[in-house]
């Protein structure tokens, strides 16, 4: 981690009430939720997660259980794996159950290589390929030797008629049903947004795509620092008070109305406090927030915030670029991102969300390294697959993730993937490899196993003032994380299910979505931000048409140094992905100017 870099609030597990799933089938003589299939994942069912409000189960926040409550459908066909014999391990190296991800390609002991290139050095930029936006289909062989790929396994014919056993030909009738009455909801929400099919066929699918143009990076508004109220420049007015004064509201009723909002009054039931010293028996990554002109406060994890607003705008808003005055006003470009953030917090902006949070509760790591909580494990690695190589390798669209797989949200903006391994094995070699078992347990369906490891790219944040999508300095804010997952293929090349491991078992995306359209044109939010005035100001800045700003037009840094993350005297507001919270022994959460952070760069 860079020496600048603060690191994120440590992730508790137990933080939020368990989202508690409605179990629809138990399997016989195994745990009801020992393994899940493309076709048996968990869905999101609270009816709450097709809209930006309070109960969003993708809210930067606390929500309630019932918001993010989900079920889920056992596969019935999966053996008992306590029925299943343990096999000597010949790579003790490669279990999935070690948080070390194997240095050199799988396929060196085990398999056969499908895609192989060289991770960038240690010290290199880990997502310098966003700078090509490229895709590359993959390319596999027709065969491959010793080995039986989904390309290459055929069903045995009758010698006679030349036709498949009608056995098997009514044995694949029969899956094909199973699989179509159990078909991926999330799936189905997709193509119905984009009105056209999810390729699954693995060799149908690019190996990198970079969204153009990327988000633009921002602050998620922390809660802690009176979100819009935060003076993230020194000698400058706020975001909120710059827009109540350029647009004749009372400015201690407009951000008072912030604050308890999305800002520090809005956690008042919680814990008071005057320092970071009196929130130090909290296990949340609490720290103190206390309102400008104010000498005590509230203990807030400091991951709340509004990043399920950033994000959407990010990606459907243009980035501003340049001041902008209005009525003897002059919003930058941060103060800019600052209300339309907050304009998508309160416009109710309807949404696509795939996958389930996980809202903490009980959960256990058993013998193959793997979650007991279908939450956490949770998004299926086919599912993360398919969406990520469609929507931005084909459609160069792109959406928000859940970085952190616990029960803190990061919503980070998606600028891109990139695959450097694809290593396919039969379901023995797979299972004896990963897990030390005669027989795949994972899913009954399988014909053969991908080992796949990607790079998963994502814009964080930052307090930058300026354009810096097109300065190219948004690619100091691009960071990201190695995964690595198994594909399970049936005969025909399709995905049709998966399994995260080594340390993508802990550490993967916990869901996946996209806002469907920007807000209503007439929307003015309960806090009374108009998003015709927000455009108004917007559009200006975007085109850089503002003659009587035109003399600062570009960068306004902060004070303190470039490219900021925080205000320098509140603990930071930055996130690259980790999840680890640091806190001075005194001071608070409350306003004042930026300091600096990098972006990290984490290699497996």
């Amino acid at each position: 981690m860079p020496p600048n870099r603060v690191p994120l609030p440590t992730q508790n597990h137990g933080v939020h009430a368990p989202c508690l799933p409605r179990l629809r089938r138990r399997r016989p003589g195994g745990d009801a939720v020992a393994a899940t299939s493309l076709f048996y994942d968990p869905e999101t069912i609270s009816g709450t997660d097709g809209t930006i409000s309070g109960k969003f189960p993708a809210r930067g926040a606390e929500v309630a259980d019932q918001d993010c409550t989900f079920t889920v459908e056992v596969d019935p066909t999966l053996p008992d794996i306590a029925t299943i014999s343990t096999v000597p391990v010949t790579y003790p190296g490669l279990l999935a159950n070690l948080t070390t991800v194997p240095s050199e390609p799988l396929f060196t002991k085990v398999g056969t290589a499908v895609l192989s290139e060289p991770i960038p050095a240690i010290d290199a930029d880990q997502d310098s390929y966003v700078g090509k936006s490229t895709s590359t289909p993959v390319t596999v062989p027709d065969t491959k030797t010793g080995v039986s790929t989904p390309s290459i396994v055929k069903s045995a014919t009758d010698c006679a008629t030349g036709w498949e056993d009608s056995s098997t030909t009514q044995a694949k009738m029969e899956k094909k049903r199973r699989l179509e009455a159990n078909s991926n909801k999330d799936i189905a929400k997709l193509e119905a947004y984009f009105g056209t099919s999810m390729e699954t066929t693995l060799k149908n699918l690019p190996t990198k795509g970079v969204r153009t143009p990327s988000p633009w990076a921002g602050p998620y508004w922390p809660t802690f620092q009176d979100s819009i109220n935060v003076q993230w420049s020194e000698g400058e007015a706020s975001p909120a008070e710059k827009y109540a004064k350029a647009f004749g509201l009372d400015v201690t009723d407009f951000m008072n109305k912030v604050s308890e909002d999305n800002g520090i009054d809005s956690m008042s039931k919680r814990p008071k406090c005057t320092s970071n010293n009196d929130c130090a028996n909290l296990t949340d990554g609490s720290g103190c927030g206390i309102r400008a002109g104010q000498t005590s406060g509230y203990c807030i994890p400091t991951w709340f915030g509004i990043c399920h607003a950033w994000t959407p705008a990010s990606i459907l808003e243009a980035e501003p670029n340049c001041p902008v005055t209005h009525n003897g006003v002059t919003f930058h470009p941060m103060d800019l991102k600052a209300l339309i953030s907050d304009i998508y917090d309160g416009a109710s902006v309807p949404t696509v969300f795939t996958g389930t949070r996980f809202n903490g509760g009980s959960d256990t790591v058993d013998e193959y390294g793997r979650h007991s909580s279908a939450a956490y494990r949770d998004l299926n690695p086919a599912f993360f697959h398919i969406i990520t190589t469609n929507l931005i390798g084909k459609l160069n669209a792109t959406f928000i993730a859940d970085v952190t797989a616990g029960s803190e949200v990061w919503n980070q903006p998606v600028r891109g993937f990139k695959v450097f391994e694809q290593t396919e094995m039969s379901l023995e070699e797979g299972a004896q490899t990963f897990y030390g078992l005669e027989k795949y347990p994972w899913n009954a369906a399988a014909k053969s196993l991908v080992y796949v490891k990607m790079r998963f790219s994502w814009i964080f944040e930052t307090y930058t003032d300026g354009g810096l999508v097109a300065s190219g300095e948004v690619d100091k804010f691009t960071t990201g994380a190695y995964y690595t997952y198994l594909l399970e293929m049936d005969d025909d090349g399709k995905i049709i299910g998966g399994e995260w491991v080594y340390k993508s078992d802990e550490d993967h995306p916990d869901f996946i979505w996209f806002p469907k359209a920007k807000p209503a044109a007439d929307t003015v939010t309960s806090i009374g931000l108009s998003y015709a005035d927000v455009s108004m100001l917007l559009e200006k800045s975007v085109a850089c048409s503002d003659s009587s700003a035109s003399s600062t037009a570009g960068s306004h840094e902060p004070a303190g140094s470039a490219g900021s993350s925080s205000p320098s005297s509140s603990t930071s507001a930055s996130t690259s992905g980790s999840a680890a919270s640091s806190f001075g022994a005194t001071g608070s959460a409350s306003t004042g100017s930026a300091t600096s952070a990098s972006a990290s760069n984490n290699q497996a």
